[in-house]
């Protein structure tokens, strides 16, 4: 098998017809070993990122080995990624991170500052291992606990375990050594280090302690346990000794983290914070107990008595059991010969147990004292008469843990000595979370106490849009743009396009209420002004909270119910949201001779192929065209925001693969009482022929209008003898004017935001500043944290790439494989569902 190769771009080339390869592109190439790339003048090779092949001139990259190449994928931008490359013993010492080691972490990308942290995770984290970069998990300690966005998870997959919003993942470019310290155990001070070389030499002690260790400590009659958070020497009081900040699993304890003004840790309340000197607190230690193994550890599968524990403890001081756990418990075990024994509880225990329905992915404990896993299968075993779960641990057990096999057969997938295999009766939802709570109603949850932590501010002051590179900043990173909440990504993400970047509909906030406003229009009103667009603008987050409560004044205000948990369309919500607001039209569109009609926006159509479309790539400004012209449509005049709905049956069904919106769209043909220019010698335009839109011999795909001359002339001809050209409607006053001087002015409109949709779930594009690079993608629910009960967490993520494809003709478009496009450019150019264009000077006005 041909060894896999890899390479880094260090310049820009041309890797085939119209592919470009930028600086600090990954390439992998299979080639035998005594074949050197470098013989020749070029090689082909894959590009990591796109699987894109492409021929590679030998100058323009280099060699690295797969280990670089794999932390290095995990970095999405070229520059920083090509960088990082050529630190050459910076890149050598973050490869050498592992599980344990104390590193400095950037939470986001936006963020300056790098907090502390420990390696809990280094490792891929997409399905297909082989060919993801590596990615680390990181816990934060210290006074940046409880500032990431995860608790070890990542849609809905176990990486590691830690407090809620104690985790972060992030790649190899936004992670450092900690220089202050040796990698493990992480102590503060050298006083602190040297202490630990007497305390090692107690042998009652148990093993040294590390931040994120599970520890307990004596009180009374109960132990209770906890997490450490802080070990190190006290400020200002370092002739005390050493003491241990610790997370506690239950409320009991009166610390806050700060100590003299310092803040040594942080806790969701005193109540869970306790501060102890070392001497008084152990660390939980997995060791081989041969009375709680099975005889053949290889088959994974323990029925150990909870008598019995793999975790040591010193002896539990009981009133009434002074050797053993209460006589209550259930303990199961198997005999190799003698087959299952089972000892039931007496039949006077009167615990009460609260039964908690399990399922994959349920965090649980096994045991008592306790021990921690993850359900990764639940099933049936050969020869075991009733339902059994394989649990990866949190640590491993070599004296009873397989790698998720059992009798050779393998049920699930895991690290060695970390899978369990158990009676799922035995299993039972983790303490150290507290108790699992029934699946709430989605829409009074958002109500809960639990919110508290995603909360959003209000604001009063009216709040412009923050443009250009402030503007792009404020907005960039996780846990930014409007949280998702059950079904909400159709609204969070029409908001996030009508008024993250643009105050062109803000007289929907602004418009004073009278006599014939109730009190629901002040409420919604003031409900989408403070509470939704100001802090977006302001801060650039909105919780789902304040989203709901909107949801909910649109559901009592609307005769379609469902608003607050049904899935909605964009087009639904906008015609819901002005009719609320009592919001004029945003235009005004005339047939023929008709009445002009009031719309919010405007859903193109197609009947039939779209004349001048060849390249089967229709820009946004072909479709408008081909709409207006195909129901004999006009503007009444040029409205100040536009927004189109892109030609679909349904969600699913496009009219077409590919869409390019327009980046700026011309209306000034589309207008029906504005001033044109003759299409063929530019003098001043005084009649249209809708005819001529589809003649394949005229320019086909364009308004077709003519000065007196040259709509004779054009008509004289025998194919276009029947047709009925019509006067334009013009001022009067521009009837007597002379040939004209100068081009007429046109009368455009700018892309400002794109609403995409992809298997029912809404995105945004929106474009933060005049710079051709200045676009940011929103996803309102890129990441989850938790089961059914979590919390969605959005995400703001700069994409300048999709403005190379933006710029492109039709034809350059056609030629391209959408599935070589990078994915944000794919997604906006083959998932457009609705494009925003506004007209800044008009917006004044109107």
């Amino acid at each position: 098998m041909r060894p896999r190769r890899f390479y880094i771009s260090i310049k820009d080339f041309a890797g085939g017809v119209e592919v470009w390869v930028p600086r600090g592109t990954l390439l992998s190439q299979a080639a035998p070993l005594e074949e050197a790339p470098s013989r020749d003048p070029t090689f082909r090779a894959q590009v990591l990122d796109t699987e894109e092949m492409v021929k590679v001139p030998s100058k323009a990259v280099l060699e690295l080995s797969e280990t670089y190449a794999r932390l290095l994928q995990a970095v999405t931008n070229g520059e920083e990624r090509l960088g990082l490359f050529k630190q050459e013993e910076l890149l050598r010492r973050l490869s050498a991170l592992r599980r344990g080691d104390q590193v400095r972490v950037q939470i986001t990308s936006a963020s300056g500052e790098k907090v502390r942290g420990v390696v809990r995770y280094r490792g891929p984290m997409s399905k297909n291992r082989d060919e993801a970069g590596i990615i680390f998990g990181v816990e934060l300690v210290g006074s940046a606990a409880g500032k990431g966005f995860t608790d070890g998870s990542f849609k809905d997959q176990k990486f590691f375990s830690c407090r809620e919003n104690c985790g972060v993942f992030v790649p190899v470019s936004r992670i450092e050594p900690d220089e202050g310290s040796p990698p493990r155990p992480r102590w503060g001070s050298s006083k602190a280090r040297n202490r630990l070389q007497q305390v090692e030499d107690d042998p009652l002690r148990s093993p040294p302690l590390e931040l994120g260790d599970h520890v307990f400590f004596n009180m009374d009659d109960s132990r209770p346990t906890g997490t450490v958070m802080f070990c190190d020497y006290l400020p200002e009081k370092e002739h005390a000794g050493i003491f241990v900040g610790i997370h506690l699993d239950q409320p009991i304890g009166s610390w806050d983290g700060v100590f003299k003004g310092h803040a040594l840790c942080h806790f969701p309340s005193p109540e869970h914070g306790i501060l102890l000197p070392i001497s008084k607190v152990y660390k939980e230690k997995i060791e081989h107990n041969p009375k709680a193994s099975i005889e053949n550890p290889s088959l994974g599968f323990s029925e150990d008595p909870p008598c019995s524990p793999s975790i040591r403890y010193p002896p539990r001081i009981e009133p009434h059991s002074p050797k053993g756990p209460p006589a209550s418990l259930t303990s199961i075990f198997v005999d190799k010969d003698k087959g299952e024994k089972e000892k039931e509880p007496e039949e006077d225990d009167e615990e009460k147990t609260l039964v908690i329905p399990l399922e994959i992915y349920s965090m649980v404990e096994v045991h008592d004292p306790p021990i921690y896993g993850v359900i990764r299968w639940i099933g049936n075993l050969p020869e075991v008469g009733e339902t059994i779960a394989g649990l990866e641990l949190e640590e491993p057990l070599a004296s009873s843990c397989t790698d998720g096999s059992y009798r050779g057969t393998r049920y699930f997938q895991c690290p060695p000595d970390k899978g369990f295999f158990v009676k799922l009766r035995h299993c039972r939802p983790d303490s150290r979370f507290g108790v699992p709570q029934p699946l709430e109603n989605p829409v009074l949850r958002c109500n809960s106490l639990d919110f508290r932590i995603y909360a959003s501010e209000r604001v009063l002051e009216n709040t412009p849009p923050a443009l250009g590179e402030e503007g792009g900043q404020q907005l960039t990173g996780w846990k930014k743009g409007i949280q998702g909440h059950c079904n909400s990504c159709y609204l969070d993400a029409t908001l996030f396009c009508m008024f993250t970047f643009s105050s062109v509909l803000d007289s929907l906030l602004l418009r004073p209420a009278d006599k014939n406003d109730g009190e629901s229009y002040v409420e919604t009103r003031d409900l989408l002004r403070t509470e939704i667009v100001n802090p977006l603008r302001k801060h650039g987050y909105v919780c789902a909270t304040k989203v709901m409560s909107l949801r909910r004044v649109l559901e009592a205000a609307g005769s379609s119910p469902g608003f607050t948990c049904e899935e909605k369309d964009p087009e639904e919500f906008l015609t819901l949201l002005f009719r609320v607001l009592k919001g004029e039209p945003l235009f005004n569109i005339r047939s023929a001779d008709k009445d002009p009609q009031g719309c919010i926006f405007y859903q193109i159509f197609m009947e039939g192929a779209l004349p001048g479309v060849t390249q089967g790539v229709p820009t946004v400004q072909q479709l408008l065209e081909g709409s207006l012209a195909t129901g004999d449509l006009k503007f009444t005049e040029a409205p100040s925001c536009l927004i189109l709905q892109m030609p679909r049956n349904g969600k699913d069904f496009k009219a077409f693969a590919t869409i390019l919106p327009s980046l700026q769209l011309d209306l000034t043909d589309l207008l029906e009482d504005a001033p044109r220019e003759c299409c063929i010698c530019q003098e001043l335009a005084v009649s249209e022929c809708p005819q001529c839109y589809g003649d394949p011999h005229i320019t086909a795909g364009s308004t077709r209008q003519y000065c007196s001359i040259c709509c004779q002339q054009v008509h004289r001809h025998r194919t276009r003898s029947s047709h009925h050209p019509r006067l334009l409607r013009l001022p009067p006053e521009l009837s007597h004017l002379p040939p004209l001087p100068v081009p007429l002015p046109r009368q455009t409109m700018q892309l400002y935001a794109v609403l995409c949709i992809q298997t029912s779930h809404y995105v945004a594009f929106a474009r933060h500043g005049p710079r051709r690079e200045h676009w940011l993608f929103f996803d309102s629910m890129a990441d989850r944290q938790g089961g059914q009960n979590g919390f969605n967490i959005p995400r703001v993520t700069p994409c300048p790439e999709v403005a190379d494809y933006l710029e492109m003709s039709p034809k350059e478009l056609q030629a391209l494989d959408p599935k070589s496009l990078p994915p944000c450019a794919r997604r906006l150019l083959c998932d457009a569902y609705m494009c925003l264009y506004h007209n800044t000077a008009l917006g004044f006005y109107k």
